[in-house]
């Protein structure tokens, strides 16, 4: 029996999001920018049209944004993450088995259906209509009997097809005329490995020797020549429950000259580390500090941008006071005067269950359990009556993350002031 995968995307993501709540910007180029309104991270298909790249700065295009009648959003990531529960929540109203790829696309294994085109395509129309009814969202359906060809398929659906839902097989003609950099998996060095052979469609990987390929290129290009066959050899994978690493890091919407600001800005980060640790029960053995300048204007003599340093802990860790007093020792080591920083974070690394802590000789275990109960008591206030209701006194008198949102639209479903008044 043959499975089918699909592929559902959503068009445009964050400003098909800022679309649902402001119908009249149907037909406007949109553009969302990163935090502190750095850079473009997303744009509408008529701001595409214009020329605006993806990741270019803010300031670079202001002028062709002003000119080209741009409508610019700050990213809302509370709201767009709340827009893509919603969609996931009806892809698995409709579906057993669903893999989220990203916050916009999920995969979709469909072992229950007919194997006739017409009843996939139905299925796909269907799925489509639904969510596009439930959420306002348009999104792109493509169907195939791999994941690889269904990626495929939903870039046809998106850019090609005259309708939203594609059904792809191995030998269809439409993949005669899709160019190889269309293919999930390869890069900028695959692709001009291909193009020196002379391959340039998908359909040229296709009649390509699997004992060549796995030869050439390994066992990625094996899967990826029998996945474009129609042979499966990539399967839905499981949700990741378990962490490997935890990180807070923002962008000053100022930047930051002086080792104090530094400090203030270090601990409230690692306060909000320890925060999600606890909330994960985990605990962390390495811990990593870094600081970045503004990559467009460098301000120091040497031009360096990067500064980072990473200490291991002598027991794993997810208390508060334990992370700041670490990441102070690292933020003095790295701290350069006359140097202007634009962002900084703290990493946890090495992260372990917290019942399976590997206790220390000259640790007191009493002390442990005391600074864990007072580090439960804070998270419980702030829970109950808002962050930073309790909070260390190293964070500055007003201890919070401070952005640059300057065309932020309101959190439409996830805030009760900013319901819509019908």
């Amino acid at each position: 029996m043959i499975h089918w995968y699909a592929l559902v995307d959503c068009n445009n993501f964050y400003a098909s999001c800022e679309r649902v709540f402001q119908p009249q910007l149907q037909d406007v180029p949109i553009v969302v920018l990163s935090n502190n309104d750095g850079c473009v991270i997303a744009r509408s298909e008529e701001a595409k049209a214009l020329g605006i790249e993806m990741g270019v700065p803010y300031f670079k295009i202001k002028p062709l944004l002003k000119k080209g009648k741009v409508k610019i959003f700050s990213s809302n990531y509370t709201l767009y993450g709340d827009m893509s529960a919603r969609v996931m929540d009806i892809l698995q109203q409709h579906c057993a088995d669903v893999e989220v790829y990203s916050i916009d696309e999920a995969f979709l294994l469909l072992n229950f259906y007919h194997q006739q085109i017409s009843d996939l395509q139905n299925y796909g129309n269907n799925l489509q209509q639904t969510i596009l009814r439930g959420t306002g969202l348009p999104t792109s359906v493509g169907i195939a009997p791999t994941k690889t060809l269904s990626k495929l398929a939903n870039h046809i659906a998106k850019k090609i097809s005259k309708t939203p839902v594609y059904v792809l097989t191995p030998n269809d003609p439409i993949l005669r005329n899709i160019a190889i950099n269309k293919i999930w998996g390869i890069g900028a060095g695959y692709q001009r490995r291909l193009k020196h052979l002379h391959l340039e469609t998908v359909y040229d990987l296709q009649q390509l020797p699997e004992g060549w390929m796995h030869k050439e290129f390994g066992i990625v290009g094996l899967r990826m020549i029998k996945e474009l066959k129609g042979i499966p050899c990539l399967s839905l994978e499981e949700p990741i429950t378990v962490r490997k690493q935890l990180m807070v890091s923002r962008s000053f919407d100022q930047e930051i000259t002086t080792l104090e600001k530094l400090q203030e800005a270090i601990s409230i980060y690692a306060s909000r580390l320890g925060e999600k640790l606890r909330q994960h029960e985990q605990e962390t053995q390495h811990l990593t500090v870094f600081m970045m300048t503004n990559r467009f204007k460098p301000n120091n003599a040497s031009r360096r941008t990067h500064y980072i340093k990473t200490i291991e802990l002598p027991l794993a860790t997810s208390n508060t006071s334990e992370l700041i007093n670490y990441a102070y020792q690292l933020i003095q080591q790295l701290y350069e005067t006359d140097v202007a920083y634009k962002k900084a974070g703290v990493l946890a690394g090495r992260l372990q269950p917290k019942s399976s802590k590997q206790l220390h000789l000259f640790k007191s275990l009493n002390n442990q359990k005391k600074m864990q109960t007072a580090c439960k008591v804070m998270d419980q206030l702030n829970k109950k009556m808002g962050r930073n209701t309790l909070y260390y006194a190293s964070c500055g008198p007003q201890p919070k993350f401070k952005h640059r949102q300057n065309f932020l639209s309101p959190k439409y479903t996830v805030r009760w002031s900013d319901l819509l008044k019908v």
